[in-house]
Order: structure tokens, then C-alpha cells, then sequence
């Protein structure tokens, strides 16, 4: 059995978000999809991905603060 990579997309951006989310699922990735920093932060630390692709401008939390975040827990 194969591992399949978890990985988090934060983008808030919808129609691109879907187009991402379902074109890294037809390459095998299992994909947690969320628009916000909040947001992503909270499933980061519910989930627990592999990957975590960010968009750099979003509401409420912008992708610089998040992958500082996420830094600070795993490094």
C-alpha cells in the first residue's frame, strides 16, 4: 500500500483554490482545502500535513504570519 502525501491548501482565492485542489488530487495527493489563515491554521493543527502550500495574500491571516506559525510547532 502506498502512503499518500496530506497536504494543506490556504487559498482564498475559491475558483482557483478548487482548480489546485483537483488537479494535485488526480496526481494522487489527499488535499485540505481551506480560503483563510485562520482557518488553515486551525486544520494544520488538526491534520497534520506533509505539505502546506500558502497563498501569500488573505483575509484575517496572511500566508507570511501562517508559515511562521507553523514554523514555531514544526520545525
Amino acid at each position: 500500500m502506498t502512503h499518500k502525501i496530506k497536504l494543506l491548501l490556504v487559498e482564498d482565492e475559491e475558483a482557483l483554490g478548487e482548480i489546485i485542489k483537483e488537479s494535485l488530487e488526480t496526481r494522487g495527493f489527499l488535499v485540505s482545502y481551506c480560503q483563510d489563515g485562520v482557518q488553515g491554521w486551525e486544520r494544520f493543527r488538526s491534520e497534520k500535513p506533509d505539505v502546506c502550500i500558502l497563498d501569500v495574500m488573505m483575509p484575517l491571516k496572511d500566508g507570511f504570519t501562517l508559515a511562521e506559525e507553523i514554523r514555531k510547532v514544526d520545525e
